[in-house]
């Protein structure tokens, strides 16, 4: 055989191929895409198999499960007591309450102000769900005690800085508990509703009224400061169980006697452009307002009503008021005052006090013996 023969043999076929290549590609890429498109239609089919296969119910089991999961929310996440003291009755309260706390199976941290920085750090508690409890004293000239005198410090200023605004502390939640000594009328307990009404005016949540205790066991609602730290403490604990479990508890419909419900101090403060003194603001909310011409024969008196005339300057209209205004505030106050007397021997519940609690009865007896040994050592001086 010629081997010139068998080599023409031998390379037609590859030219043949070569010049048919396009050809040849072209049915690799339809190949290969056939065979993606069968495993994609597989694919979905199983899946559709599948989700056919789950019993409907189940199905409505599982989207409800996963419903609950995302719907169920931690509403409390702790609780943090600050507290700024001179003499460490503040301290014992906060140690008292973290150990209530504790009981709720929630974590607790006692923190000390002076240790406190509220530039980097208060911040935080807009978002973190934790309930903030400021037990502050009031000292000397209703000044605040040196370890809580920086954090009232940057507290006032940022109320009023317009940088931080009305919603800068958005979304915390917090209570007060005021000590001070309602011997010092002027300035009882004003360390107390400054730190409540600063953090009001930053957009803070208050989840209860304020508390007041007073070292005067005279007094004292409960007889001695302790006492109304515990009646303060019990009703927060309430509160926090009510918050534990998402719920808010009613606020009163606008007939509490003292004023200091969340509905009544933030509707009153903002008529007032932001003045937080609730203890002043109940007679607005509980007595009908008088108009002024059925309050001025009453005011003035009938001669003084019947002598004017029908019509009225504009500047003698705002003397008028002026007077009018004045003589209602002087009644709020003498009612105010006859009221406290008349509560002075009752507790919140209405119910007559003793007339010697255990404090008080304390503090007598060390007068008692004071003065014995003061006149023992009389005695002893004159006849030497």
């Amino acid at each position: 055989m010629d081997p010139s023969m068998d080599t023409w043999d031998l390379s037609s076929p590859l030219i043949s191929l070569w010049i048919n290549r396009f050809y040849i590609y072209l049915g690799f890429a339809v190949s290969i895409s056939l065979w993606i498109c069968v495993q994609i239609v597989i694919k979905t089919q199983g899946r559709n198999l599948q989700e056919k296969s789950v019993p409907k119910a189940a199905q409505d089991l599982m989207t409800n499960g996963y419903v609950s999961l995302q719907e169920k929310d931690v509403f409390v996440s702790g609780v943090k007591i600050f507290y700024g003291s001179q003499t460490g009755t503040a301290k014992g309260f906060a140690t008292v309450l973290a150990e209530a706390v504790t009981s709720l199976d929630l974590p607790v941290a006692i923190i000390n102000l002076k240790e406190y920085d509220p530039d980097d750090h208060l911040i935080e508690e807009v978002t973190s769900k934790n309930v903030c409890v400021f037990l502050v004293a009031t000292y000397t000239d209703g000044l605040p005690t040196e370890s809580a005198e920086w954090f009232c410090k940057w507290l006032e200023e940022a109320a009023i800085d317009f940088r931080f605004g009305k919603t800068y502390l958005k979304g915390m939640r917090y209570a007060v508990f005021g000590l001070g000594n309602s011997a010092y009328a002027s300035h009882f307990n004003k360390v107390g509703k400054n730190v409540d009404k600063w953090l009001w005016m930053l957009g803070a949540h208050r989840v209860m009224s304020r508390g007041e205790g007073d070292c005067d066991v005279v007094k004292s609602k409960h007889g001695s400061i302790e006492a109304d730290f515990r009646a303060w403490k019990t009703k927060f604990i309430s509160q926090l169980q009510a918050l534990q479990k998402g719920e808010r508890k009613k606020s009163c419909g606008g007939h509490c006697k003292k004023g200091k419900c969340e509905s009544h101090q933030r509707g009153s403060e903002e008529r007032e452009e932001g003045s937080h003194e609730q203890d002043e603001l109940h007679h607005r909310d509980t007595e009908e307002e008088e108009p002024f011409e059925s309050s001025s024969e009453e005011e003035f008196g009938g001669k003084d009503h019947q002598s004017l005339n029908s019509i009225v300057d504009v500047e003698d209209l705002g003397k008028i008021m002026d007077h009018v205004k004045k003589e209602k505030r002087e009644k709020e106050q003498r009612e105010e005052k006859s009221g406290l007397f008349r509560n002075m021997g009752r507790n919140e519940d209405g119910e007559i006090r003793a007339m010697i609690t255990p404090a008080l009865r304390e503090a007598l007896t060390k007068q008692v013996d004071a003065a014995r040994e003061r006149r023992l050592l009389q005695t002893h001086i004159l006849w030497n």
